[in-house]
């Protein structure tokens, strides 16, 4: 929408500005009703093009810059750290804070979850499907193990659709806990955690109108991974090409 105005008197449109003609339509009509050369009209609907390409440009900058926080330890947080890391007795002490955190009889469960957790730094994590009926205390066992990942290292979702995760930024997923909270809510996206698991990256082309010509053109999308995955499910079967990515 443009809205050329001088005084009282205005023009109000709707139109493409990458449209030649719905450029010249608009120029011939707003010179019209406001009473100005046409060429004037034109010049001043340059203008706005120009602002709108550059402001598109700073919002697709904006989305491709790494999302994740820098954090930086103190001196005295990298020595408790280290000495957590250097403890023979690591894996206790991990068994141990969950149970401080409340989560009772569930220690084989949570050193599972807390380890697939720890493995998304590696170059193949893993994954992990906790599968129980209803109200067993799955979704609280997921949440726990999440508990102990790094809010800036984790992206949790109720449900996504297929195409979701192809559309996040290059680096949003890239050696992060992916945490879907029901199996069921992934089924669209199982094709993507799949792909996600096994090759590391997502990628798909999308058809688009280039920013200078107005011409449609293939823009290529790119996510970067690996991520680790965690699902809870109810289903007594599980989505086969999900299963296979799960159990490598």
């Amino acid at each position: 929408m443009h809205d050329e105005r001088r005084g009282h008197v205005f023009h109000v449109d709707s139109l493409d500005l990458y449209s030649a003609r719905a450029r010249g339509v608009f120029c011939r009509q707003a010179a019209g009703e406001v009473g100005l050369a046409g060429e004037l009209v034109a010049r001043d609907l340059g203008r706005v093009l120009l602002v709108c390409e550059e402001r598109a440009e700073e919002v697709i900058r904006a989305a491709q810059e790494p999302a994740r926080p820098e954090v930086a330890l103190t001196d005295a947080e990298r020595e408790q750290a280290m000495g957590l890391l250097t403890d023979p007795q690591l894996v206790e002490r991990v068994v141990a804070d969950f149970a401080v955190a409340g989560v009772v009889g569930e220690q084989v469960n949570c050193l599972v979850g807390y380890l697939a957790a720890v493995s998304r730094k590696l170059d193949r994590p893993l994954a992990v499907i906790v599968q129980s009926t209803s109200a067993a205390g799955k979704s609280a066992l997921q949440d726990a193990v999440l508990g102990f990942v790094p809010a800036e290292e984790r992206v949790s979702f109720s449900a996504m659709t297929g195409q979701r995760l192809f559309y996040m930024g290059e680096t949003d997923l890239a050696h992060k806990v992916v945490a879907v909270a029901e199996e069921e809510g992934a089924e669209r996206a199982a094709y993507a955690l799949k792909l996600l698991q096994s090759e590391g990256e997502l990628r798909i082309a999308s058809t688009g109108k280039d920013g200078a010509t107005g011409r449609l053109v293939t823009h290529t999308y790119r996510v970067s991974g690996p991520g680790a995955i965690f699902l809870t499910t109810t289903a007594v079967d599980v989505d086969e090409p999900l299963h296979r990515a799960h159990g490598r």
